[in-house]
């Protein structure tokens, strides 16, 4: 991404980082918590001692303040609106709106010196200002954001030598908490626009529930189609059928009406089907309801929006019911320009299917996901990536790390000694891989008569390659496959050490349940374990303890330190 974090705030007492945010007209900020450097007395000797405790001790007072010091606070997490009621900043939100508001008021029940000024931020600014769809999704998905960010901040405590940045001098601990502070402002960037993909992929589907819904709260009973509406539906569905890439359709009764009362139950023929080829010769099915409005539904990685010339209440009435220029051959026709749009993205799905070990979603997976979870290594270790379906090509716009310890790490790295392997942190190298710092820079210098510039793409993210070559460049060997002989997907799915399964069951049957995500950091033991099942184990625990939305305690196998993220009872 273009946008940097900076520090905005620089005390002994509390440090803050900042990043603009164009996409949601506002500044994100996020400070270190503001007990973790006091003034000389009683009040330093204890924050010392428990930074001290929290790092096995050993450090003196001010080095474990600095130490305590680099670490974000999620709980301060805040969106500061650019350009309220009247024109530029709005200087009187200096607190901004809190972005995880059950955090921050558990972490601050008391508001101890932080404002709390989210119930007005909201109220002067203009109903359309987009900081409103940032503070939702983040209100909505807290639990889920609060995982991801912490995996975002702990990937990202390394140097660009991936040494371990040493956060107990006091430039070190400036340096740790911008670099902790920008990975998690920008995973929040990246969670909450995956969250607006789905949204817009979802609105279709939403809709329709809705009419439905209103059908049925109306109470009155719903007429029969007109005969002008099977004469306008028969021809307009044979103009469809003589299209040489169609294969099939079927008309269907409305299922949602079946389940009403004989009163209410329109006739047959409500509902079609209609499935077709696109140029690579894979099948695509578009379906609507027919009657008394068309509403569709479609298998497409992105948000399908009819034409607005296209009549869908009283559809049959529309002059024309033998021609391509008709109501359902005209969807027909606006259907196929969004496949042969969205080919790109079908390719690169396609070739991660067929050549990469796909964890989830099981294959063949619906044309509307875009999101793969890749096998890395044995023993679980896997990457979850989403694709842009605008831009198939390009970096990925969400990349989440899953299974991956220091022992994987390791072995991968023993694995490939003998061309001059050696232990790398993936999360940070993948930062590097796919960020552009180094692109363009003058002093850049040629090798092996390669120019500058292409030397900088072999080592980059590059739109020329498709997403798999990106990733097998970035990883530095093939990746697992199912090309291969020597390894099956079973190497890479792993049972939980609790309850012996891959996945979990669910209620639907048509739902997947989740994979093992959780796992111990002992390199000895690196166990997997089900989030739900570790939850209720640490629970079961007399001496497991809480700390925020997180549940510490021992390792079934090893009794070594692990932690999960509290489940609720939804969960």
């Amino acid at each position: 991404m273009d946008m940097e974090a900076i520090l905005t705030y620089v005390s002994p007492a509390r440090l803050e980082c900042t990043l603009h945010s164009p996409r949601h007209r506002c500044l994100l900020r996020l400070r270190s918590r503001r007990r973790a450097v006091e003034s000389d007395g009683a009040a330093a000797a204890a924050s010392a001692s428990t930074s001290a405790s929290s790092r096995g001790g050993g450090a003196d007072g001010k080095k474990s303040a600095a130490s305590a010091l680099a670490a974000p606070d999620l709980s301060t997490l805040c969106a500061v609106p650019i350009g309220g009621a009247g024109d530029g900043r709005d200087e009187s939100r200096e607190n901004g709106i809190w972005l995880m508001p059950k955090l921050f008021r558990a972490a601050h029940p008391t508001n101890n010196g932080i404002g709390d000024d989210e119930g007005d931020a909201t109220s002067s600014l203009p109903k359309d200002h987009p900081v409103h769809e940032l503070v939702k999704i983040t209100s909505d998905m807290e639990g889920q954001l609060r995982e991801r960010l912490g995996d975002a901040s702990d990937g990202a405590m390394r140097d660009d030598n991936h040494n371990d940045v040493d956060p107990s001098t006091w430039f070190g601990a400036q340096e740790a908490f911008l670099r902790r502070s920008e990975a998690i402002l920008q995973e929040l960037l990246s969670a909450v626009g995956q969250q607006l993909r789905r949204g817009e992929a979802n609105r279709s589907g939403q809709n329709r529930k809705r009419k439905a819904a209103e059908r049925g709260a109306s109470g009155s009973a719903l007429a029969p189609p007109p005969l002008t509406y099977y004469s306008a539906l028969v021809h307009q569905l044979q103009s469809i059928q003589s299209l040489p890439n169609v294969t099939d359709i079927s008309l269907s009764k409305d299922t949602a009406a079946a389940d009403t009362s004989d009163q209410n139950e329109p006739a047959d023929l409500t509902r079609v089907s209609v499935t077709c080829l696109d140029e690579k010769k894979r099948s695509h099915t578009w379906h609507a309801e027919l009657y008394p409005d068309i509403i569709m539904t479609v298998d497409l990685p992105s948000e399908f929006v009819l034409d607005d010339k296209i009549r869908l209440e009283r559809w049959w009435e529309d002059g024309g019911d033998s021609n391509q220029a008709a109501t359902l051959p005209r969807i027909h026709a606006q259907f196929e320009e969004a496949l042969a749009k969205y080919q790109p993205i079908f390719d690169e799905l396609d070739d991660l299917d067929a050549h990469l070990w796909i964890l989830e979603p099981s294959l063949p997976a619906r044309r509307d996901s875009v999101e793969r979870r890749i096998a890395l290594w044995e023993g679980g270790a896997s990457m979850a990536i989403v694709l842009d379906p605008e831009n198939a090509r390009g970096v990925p716009v969400m990349v989440r790390f899953l299974g991956v310890t220091m022992a994987t790490m390791t072995a991968a790295a023993n694995a490939t000694k003998d061309v001059g392997g050696e232990v790398v942190d993936w999360r940070k190298s993948f930062a590097t891989f796919v960020s552009e710092e180094d692109e363009g820079k003058p002093d850049a210098k040629s090798s092996k008569g390669v120019p500058a510039n292409e030397q900088s793409n072999q080592n980059r993210w590059s739109e020329d390659r498709s997403v798999r070559e990106n990733l097998e460049l970035w990883f530095g060997a093939p990746l697992p496959s199912p090309l291969s002989e020597s390894t099956e997907k079973s190497d890479f799915l792993v049972e939980c050490g609790i309850c012996y399964m891959h996945r979990l069951p669910t209620e639907e049957e048509s739902e997947e349940g989740p994979l093992p995500e959780a796992k111990c950091g002992n390199p000895s033991c690196n166990r997997a374990y089900h989030e739900t099942c570790l939850f209720e184990w640490l629970h079961s625990l007399p001496t497991a303890r809480v700390s925020f939305d997180r549940i510490f305690g021992s390792c079934p196998y090893c009794c070594e330190a692990v932690s999960v993220k509290i489940m609720n009872a939804g969960s």
